[in-house]
């Protein structure tokens, strides 16, 4: 119902005497716990509830439209949500509306690419793209909420006290403008590198939340949670459908889909060598692609960023080939880097930016006569005097293959040296089949 209490509940209060919501309570007869019925609120008698608010529970006079066809409407819009993405801002709207808000505000986060992304239909693009690119980072709010249980619906002087709050530069340039002053909310979702939370927001002259719009809230967290692993999964199936994981198994080369913090999201089956051998190209603990060299690794990393950020404005282009160390006993990788346009999987941070074709020297076949032509400026002669010291037997068996003279033969390969910057025939060798 819409301004009922529920019986018999004893809500605990965090700083600032707000209510603290975590899904159970105790009975005001110091009762075992007892975990909140979907929807079931009743109305209190009138001793009931000044017990209550004798106890701190703040009253409202903020309107809120929360009754059972309100609830299972919003329930079902959740989960077409997770079905269809392009739903959370239907969502946002009708939250706010249930709980007397102002603004509804959906948030993911990905601590390894630092980059955010929110639905909040009702604050100006502007204000988000601000909050995405800069307040996020300087949100003291973001760290409290983190400390807090999961799925904790929480009022937002519960996380900071109102006297600290209003000292903060976030409150004063970015929140008050807003008209962002009381909020409950909480995190969902929360696996360490990544996260993702909700909150109701309104103006401090509407007043704080009151317990009734905290119980509502609380109701729908699990299914906001399940939603949000739902789109997870979802983006995942579509991040591989789009990789054209098929297509990608079938070629000789490896092939990687990475995101924007090198991790990987995808590795066709010819990777599979390369990337159990720790002594080139591998993931570390976190799934993040790394070199034995650093300064090899960094400059990967940095090609991979930069393509993702420069595919969010439509542009395109590519990185590399960058070379990537295996020790003395081995030939370098070759990788090149091929920036994905950008997709809307803001429920899946970790979507796909990249795609890396790597090159094994020591496991490619010969190339082909037009692109040593190509790669090397060869003349056709050359190009056929190269792949004959490819086919091995050394220059005499060359020169007899091509019906030359040896001497011709030389003067070819001393032309293929000074082309491929090479001296000797096995650094030609290693040089050629990189190619």
């Amino acid at each position: 119902m819409a301004n009922g209490l529920a019986i018999g509940i004893l809500i605990e209060t965090g700083r600032a005497g707000r209510p603290r919501m975590q899904g159970m309570c105790r009975t005001t007869g110091g009762g075992e716990p007892v975990r909140f019925a979907a929807g079931a609120f009743m109305r209190a008698s009138q001793s009931t509830v000044n017990v209550l608010n004798s106890m701190h529970v703040v009253r409202t006079e903020g309107l809120m439209h929360y009754d059972p066809d309100t609830r299972a409407g919003l329930i079902a819009l959740i989960y077409e949500a997770a079905l269809d993405r392009q739903m959370w801002p239907h969502v946002a709207d009708r939250l706010a509306d249930a709980a007397g808000a102002t603004v509804c505000q959906i948030s993911t986060y990905d601590g390894m690419t630092h980059t955010a992304a929110n639905v909040a239909p009702r604050v100006p693009s502007e204000a988000l793209q601000r909050y995405e690119k800069y307040w996020v980072h300087h949100n003291p709010l973001v760290a409290a909420g983190r400390r807090q249980p999961l799925a904790t619906v929480l009022s937002i002087y519960d996380l900071i006290p109102r006297d600290e709050l209003v000292k903060t530069a976030i409150y004063g340039e970015f929140l008050l403008p807003l008209g962002l002053e009381e909020k409950l909310g909480a995190t969902l979702v929360d696996d360490g590198s990544c996260w993702a939370a909700f909150g109701v927001w309104r103006p401090g002259r509407m007043g704080p939340f009151d317990q009734a719009i905290a119980e509502h809230l609380v109701d729908l967290v699990p299914h906001l949670q399940r939603a949000l692993q739902m789109n997870a999964r979802t983006a995942e199936i579509e991040m591989t459908r789009t990789a054209s994981a098929e297509l990608l198994n079938k070629l000789r080369h490896p092939v990687l889909l990475v995101d924007a913090a090198c991790r990987i999201l995808f590795a066709n089956c010819a990777s599979e060598d390369i990337l159990t051998d720790q002594s080139g190209l591998h993931p570390d603990a976190k799934g993040v692609l790394r070199g034995i060299i650093s300064a090899e690794t960094d400059m990967l990393h940095k090609a991979v960023g930069q393509g993702a950020r420069q595919s969010q404005f439509g542009a395109r282009g590519g990185g590399g080939p960058f070379r990537l160390s295996r020790g003395s006993r081995q030939s370098p990788l070759t990788v090149s880097v091929i920036p994905l346009p950008a997709e809307t999987y803001w429920l899946a941070p970790r979507r796909p930016a990249a795609i890396l074709f790597v090159t094994d020297p020591e496991r490619v076949g010969n190339p082909t006569a037009a692109s040593l032509r190509s790669g090397f400026g060869l003349t056709h002669t050359e190009a056929a005097m190269a792949i004959g010291i490819l086919n091995g037997g050394g220059l005499k068996a060359a020169a007899a293959r091509l019906g030359i003279a040896p001497s011709t033969a030389r003067t070819h390969l001393t032309s293929i040296f000074n082309k491929t910057g090479t001296r000797r025939q096995a650094e030609l060798v290693r040089i050629l089949l990189q190619q």
